[in-house]
């Protein structure tokens, strides 16, 4: 419980500011799901389903369609998805390869890692390594930077 508190009270404005300016080089159409939505700065946005653990988080979103679950066990039909969000979630999961899973062929996948300049280098392989083993192809990768912290975020395709 502390840590929602935390994440709303301290995060929610950066969460929204990180998902601005990536939505400033990724202009994603079609159907979008966002894994780990939380309380849906995504949807502030752009229309996606919001999937999430945390039913009081999707209580929240301003998303049409949300669905209580997990990133690890997505339920949905292979190939669902043009565009999969992933953003400060990928730390979460223990099975990325559902994300390539309900990825159409030639979507794309926005995932991202919080970090700070001390670790870096360390959490942008990390999420690299992430990618190569869901063996889909880097398209784009770059920095967004708040006040309070910072994304690694890659832009991968299904191809």
């Amino acid at each position: 419980m502390f840590f929602v508190q935390i994440y709303e009270k301290w995060l929610k404005e950066t969460q929204k500011e990180k998902i601005k300016q990536i939505l400033e080089k990724i202009k994603p159409n079609g159907r979008i799901l966002d894994i780990g939505s939380g309380f849906g700065a995504l949807e502030y946005f752009v229309n996606a389903i919001a999937l999430d653990v945390n039913e009081n988080y999707l209580r929240k979103t301003k998303a049409e369609y949300k669905v209580k679950a997990s990133g690890d066990a997505l339920p949905f039909k292979s190939g669902s998805f043009d565009f999969v969000f992933c953003i400060d979630t990928a730390h979460l999961l223990k099975n990325h390869k559902e994300i390539k899973r309900v990825m159409k062929q030639g979507g794309k996948l926005i995932i991202s890692v919080f970090c700070y300049k001390q670790n870096f280098k360390e959490r942008a392989n990390w999420l690299r390594k992430i990618v190569k083993d869901m063996e889909l192809k880097t398209v784009n990768e770059f920095l967004v930077k708040t006040e309070k912290e910072w994304d690694f975020v890659i832009v991968a395709g299904k191809f």
